[in-house]
């Protein structure tokens, strides 16, 4: 069996791999793999904190426990007995398990169903537990204290290898904690700042215009963007104000709590971000003007103010209800951007509205957006010919389980 000890992963959508690697490289980490899906790398403890506090593309950090391989599910519960689970947990806390399967034969007699192999490892920790302490820990689906993830692939020596590991964060990392209102099928907080590092958006360059804002999401993230202020700035507020309330299940794990020298740069981690928001805040005080975000509906403004509210930069973005196919650009170089309709569900006549609005919006940009730059975020790929203008540059992007593109255009 192998144990891990500076070994870490960290998920993100497909499509900015790369972006994280870069932005993992600068926290420090080292031999770095970029997958579908993630990057893989090998880091000090230090810098996976920092990367969970301060990554803007990654959705979980996973640090890598333990792997082996076996014949079967019945050695998968032996070899899973063997881990000394009281070093990982204590049995008076609450587990979680997510079982995946990664690179495995179509046609297997073993691990067919997630759910049989998950309920194999619940077994195996629960019996340590009863063995071990005499007492066993309680599976909680919401909330627990500690989450384990067990991936299963085809082995070398074996037919199956299985790696265990620690999920840090608990709730995803896009999930900054400023939106408080939701429009439907919003873009995710990461793959907004994902999309802005793509198209290389530099504020101190370009201002920035969402043209059909939805919930704020580019805005938002635009703005601390450009003020430095780290994505977890609201987490990291409330838990200086409450540190019993759990912002991130790695504060229940023995990888924390017996390590005095990581707690002590935790809490110095924390404070640099408390003061990088303060000062942030007060940089993004002289930029108004260079953040406005617009949309036509009514309520997905109202989403997006309260949005903008809970994230303090109401004082800094504008807000605007026209269409965007009239939205003029600023005095100062400007990037527009916007995720128009995809029209998934489109009914009968509605396709040649969705036309008219990508076609009208490449015609704006093309009349009155000259010296600037746009960038279109969109799942319906046919509707990028429509647009009508040659695109400087595409990039696939997954939002969710949706592909998509990022269309560059050079205005000129």
């Amino acid at each position: 069996m192998k144990k891990y000890r500076f070994e870490y992963f960290a998920s993100c959508p497909t499509g900015l791999e790369e972006l994280l690697g870069q932005e993992l490289m600068s926290f420090g980490a080292q031999r770095i793999e970029a997958i579908r899906g993630g990057v893989q790398f090998e880091a000090f403890h230090e810098v996976a904190l920092k990367t969970i506090l301060m990554s803007r593309l990654a959705s979980r950090v996973f640090k890598f426990l333990y792997q082996f391989e076996v014949n079967n599910e019945k050695d998968y519960y032996l070899e899973a007995t063997d881990i000394k689970w009281k070093s990982l947990m204590d049995v008076t806390h609450t587990f979680r398990l997510t079982t995946i399967f990664g690179d495995l034969p179509g046609e297997r007699e073993e691990f067919r169903n997630s759910q049989f192999a998950n309920l194999k490892l619940k077994d195996a920790i629960v019996d340590y537990f009863r063995h071990h302490e005499g007492e066993r820990p309680s599976v909680a689906k919401e909330f627990p204290d500690v989450s384990f993830l067990a991936r299963i692939d085809r082995g070398q020596e074996k037919p199956y290898v299985v790696t265990i590991m620690y999920d840090l964060c608990g709730d995803p990392l896009n999930q900054r904690g400023y939106r408080i209102a939701k429009t439907e099928a919003p873009v995710k907080e990461n793959v907004a700042a994902g999309i802005l590092k793509l198209v290389k958006w530099d504020p101190e360059k370009e201002d920035l215009m969402d043209g059909m804002c939805g919930s704020g999401t580019f805005i938002i993230e635009g703005a601390l963007m450009a003020a430095g202020i780290a994505p977890s700035f609201l987490k990291v507020e409330r838990h200086l104000k409450n540190p019993d309330y759990k912002q991130w299940t790695f504060l229940n794990y023995p990888w924390l709590t017996k390590d005095d020298f990581l707690q002590e740069n935790f809490k110095k981690l924390l404070n640099e971000i408390s003061e990088s928001t303060t000062q942030g805040l007060k940089k993004l005080e002289t930029m108004k003007g260079h953040f406005c975000a617009n949309d036509l509906s009514e309520m997905s403004l109202i989403s997006a103010r309260d949005n903008i509210k809970k994230a303090r930069l109401d004082k800094v973005i504008e807000l605007t209800q026209i269409d965007a196919r009239v939205l003029n650009p600023n005095q100062r170089p400007t990037l527009f951007i916007c995720n128009p309709p995809y029209g998934e569900r489109l009914e009968h006549g509605e396709e040649e509205k969705l036309k008219a609005l990508y076609k009208g919006l490449g015609d704006h940009w093309k009349h009155n957006f000259k010296g600037h730059r746009a960038a279109l975020f969109t799942g319906n790929l046919d509707m990028l010919k429509v647009v009508g203008l040659k695109t400087a540059k595409r990039h696939i992007i997954f939002n969710g389980d949706i592909e998509c593109r990022v269309a560059e255009y050079s205005l000129y």
